[in-house]
């Protein structure tokens, strides 16, 4: 029967990046709020109804438990596989019955030259007969030594197999681990600007510096604007990503198509204004 990690898996992982986020709250009981989500999730599957940056943090946590949860969901069922296939076969009895067979045709070809016919029909031992009996008692015990160096030589080459195996699927679990660790910290949200309420994960910081570099602008100035101006105002930006991205390909048109005599250096003073008198509503 296939595991679900809801209702069979006892815990559940808490990553130390996530204290970003809980510090990025604004009170106590929100914090409450989102632990108590965080449990309901991971041990029921149930998505309770949250809010404002409670929510958007549930929803990050949520991807993180849900992929920790798939991945013990494989390793169980990849356990519950091995089980099934069983251990190494035996081989006694094959073994024993070859040695069996092979005692009864040297018996018998020991009786054959015990008992040949002489001249007058009567059986006669020969001269060499005590040595004829030794030379065979010798090559049954020749051919059980090779058959038990067959055996070890076998036995061997499992158990190396075995072992091969048992790297391979390390070195997965290793890359999946590493694949795991990069998603989730492209996913971490951090809180950034001289208030703490610009809410963006590292994979969105790290394309907005990119642009603004490109074009020679200062990310860290659109977020400390972005933060000032919702701190002085009241308010909660549920996607700074999207405003932060709009001011900066509007920035980038205006700063390529403005003539180098005109516009030297990094001047930013034409962006107050246009900050400042821009209609955020929208966007909340």
């Amino acid at each position: 029967m296939a595991k679900n990690f809801h209702t069979d898996n006892k815990a559940f992982m808490l990553y130390k990046d996530w204290e970003d986020i809980f510090q990025a709250l604004d009170s106590r009981e929100e914090i409450g709020e989102l632990v108590m989500a965080l449990f309901a999730y991971a041990k029921r599957g149930e998505t309770p109804k949250l809010s404002g940056g409670t929510k958007i943090a549930f929803l990050m946590m949520r991807a993180a438990i849900e992929r920790d949860g798939i991945a013990w969901e494989e390793m169980c069922a990849q356990r519950s596989e091995c089980g099934k296939k069983g251990g190494r076969p035996k081989k006694s009895d094959e073994s024993g019955n070859t040695d069996e067979k092979a005692e009864q045709t040297a018996a018998s070809a020991d009786n054959a030259e015990e008992k040949p016919q002489g001249i007058n029909g009567t059986a006669e031992k020969p001269k060499a007969f005590s040595q004829t009996k030794r030379f065979s008692e010798k090559a049954k015990k020749a051919d059980k030594d090779i058959d038990i160096d067959k055996d070890k030589d076998t036995d061997i080459d499992i158990d190396t197999d075995k072992d091969i195996d048992k790297d391979k699927d390390k070195d997965k679990a290793i890359d999946k681990e590493k694949k795991k660790d990069a998603g989730t910290a492209e996913s971490v949200v951090r809180s950034f600007g001289t208030h703490k309420n610009i809410m963006l994960t590292s994979k969105q910081y790290n394309e907005l510096e990119s642009r603004c570099r490109s074009v020679g602008l200062s990310l860290e100035s659109y977020i400390s604007k972005l933060s000032q101006w919702l701190f002085t105002k009241g308010r909660h930006c549920t996607d700074p990503y999207r405003i932060i991205s709009g001011w900066l390909d509007n920035d980038s048109k205006r700063k390529t198509a403005a003539k180098p005599k005109e516009r030297q250096g990094c001047d930013l003073s034409w962006y107050d204004d246009f900050a400042m008198n821009f209609d955020l509503s929208k966007f909340f």
